[in-house]
C-alpha cells in the first residue's frame, strides 16, 4: 500500500525535478540514456525473484501479482466509453475472448490481442486498461483472448487457444485477410505463432504488431547478459518462463515455439515489431525482423531506445506514452 502511495505522488512530480535527483546517476548503455522516469520507477516498484517461485506457489503468486497491477493504475485510460462485451469460445465455459468496441471505428479491420507475462502470469484483466486505449486511439475493434496459462497449459495449448479464437471470429463472419495480430511479450509471440501456424497453412492474415516480442527461448543473446536485472524483466525470469512452457525438447525445434526457426515467408501482409533500448529482448526481436526481412516479407521496427520491456502497459510515464501513441498511429496507418 505504502509503495501504491509512492508511485502516486512519483507520478505527479515534474521529470525536469526527477532528472536533477538523478543527475549523477544516469544510467547509459548502448550509447542510450535510460528514461528518467523510468528509472525512478524502478527504485519505487519492488523486486520479485520469480525464478525462486515453485510451481506449488504459482496460484498464489499469480493472484497478488495481478492485484498489484490492478491497484497501481500506471495505464492511461480511454478519454471516450469503450463497450466491452465477454464472449465465451469453448464448449467448457473457460475461454474468453473479451471485445472491445470504441465510441468511432472507421475501418473494416478487427485486431486479436494477446497479453504478456510469460505465458504464466497476467490476464485479460491486466491488461484491460491498455487495450481499451490501444482500441480507442486505433478506432477499432479489438479482441482480447484470456488464453489459458502454463505450466498447468503447457505449450501448444495457448496456440491451440489462439487457433480457438481466430476461428470463433471466422465464424462470426470476418475474414483472416481483415484480422490483424497483436500482442506484448509472450503475448506477441503468441501472436507469431499463430501468424507462423497460418503460414505453414498458406491462410494468409492482414499483419501483425508485435510489441517487444519474446522470440528465442536460448536466453544468451548480448541484451539478454547486458540487461539481466534491474529493468523489471531479468534473464532469469525469462529462462524460468520458458521452461515453464515448454513441453519437451522437441519444442525447441517448432518455429511455432522457437520464432527464429522461421524459414519461409510468412503470409502476414505486414509485420511490425517494436522494441526497446533497456529490454533484455532486444537483440532477439530484432533478429527475427531481420530474418522475416531477409525472406522477403514486409517488416518495420519501431525503436524506442531509452524505455524498458514493458512500457506500452504504463503509459502514465511520459516518454512511454509518447512512444505507445507513435507506434500506434504507424499502426493506424495500416487498418
Amino acid at each position: 500500500m505504502f509503495n501504491n502511495f509512492l508511485i502516486k505522488i512519483f507520478l505527479l512530480i515534474p521529470v525536469s525535478v526527477l532528472k536533477l535527483i538523478l543527475v549523477f546517476h544516469t544510467d547509459i548503455k548502448r550509447k542510450y540514456i535510460f528514461d528518467t522516469q523510468s528509472q525512478f520507477l524502478t527504485y519505487l516498484l519492488p523486486k520479485f525473484d520469480l525464478h525462486k517461485v515453485k510451481d506449488s506457489e504459482i496460484d498464489e503468486v499469480r493472484n497478488k501479482i495481478e492485484k498489484k497491477r490492478l491497484s497501481l493504475k500506471i495505464s492511461k485510460l480511454p478519454s471516450k466509453k469503450i463497450f466491452k462485451t465477454d464472449h465465451i469460445i469453448d464448449d467448457d465455459n473457460s475461454l474468453i475472448l473479451r471485445e472491445y468496441v470504441p465510441y468511432k471505428t472507421d475501418n473494416k479491420n478487427i485486431i486479436l490481442f494477446f497479453h504478456g507475462g510469460g505465458y504464466v502470469l497476467s490476464s485479460v484483466n491486466t491488461h484491460d486498461d491498455m487495450v481499451a486505449y490501444f482500441s480507442e486511439k486505433l478506432r477499432t475493434r479489438i479482441f482480447s483472448l484470456d488464453y489459458k496459462l502454463a505450466p498447468e497449459n503447457k505449450f501448444p495449448v495457448a496456440l491451440n487457444n489462439a487457433i480457438a479464437a481466430i476461428e470463433w471470429l471466422k465464424d462470426q463472419g470476418n475474414n483472416f485477410k481483415n484480422i490483424s495480430f497483436c500482442g506484448d511479450s509472450a503475448g506477441a509471440h503468441l501472436a507469431a505463432s499463430l501468424t507462423h501456424y497460418l503460414s505453414n497453412n498458406q491462410t494468409p492474415i492482414h499483419s501483425q504488431f508485435l510489441i517487444y516480442p519474446m522470440c528465442d527461448p536460448n536466453c544468451n543473446s548480448e541484451s539478454q547478459k547486458l540487461f539481466n536485472e534491474r529493468y523489471f524483466l531479468t534473464q532469469k525470469a525469462m529462462k524460468w518462463f520458458w521452461g515453464h512452457l515448454k513441453s519437451h525438447d522437441k519444442d525447441m525445434e517448432k518455429d511455432t515455439f522457437n520464432l527464429l526457426n522461421i524459414s519461409k515467408k510468412i503470409t502476414a501482409d505486414h509485420t511490425f515489431i517494436i522494441t526497446a533500448g533497456f529490454d533484455p529482448l532486444h537483440d532477439e526481436a530484432e533478429k527475427y525482423a531481420s530474418t522475416l526481412h531477409n525472406m522477403g516479407n514486409s517488416v518495420k521496427q519501431l525503436h524506442y531506445p531509452s524505455l524498458f520491456h514493458g512500457f506500452a502497459s504504463m503509459t502514465r510515464l511520459k516518454t512511454a506514452n509518447n512512444a505507445v501513441n507513435d507506434f500506434l498511429r504507424e499502426y493506424k496507418k495500416i487498418l
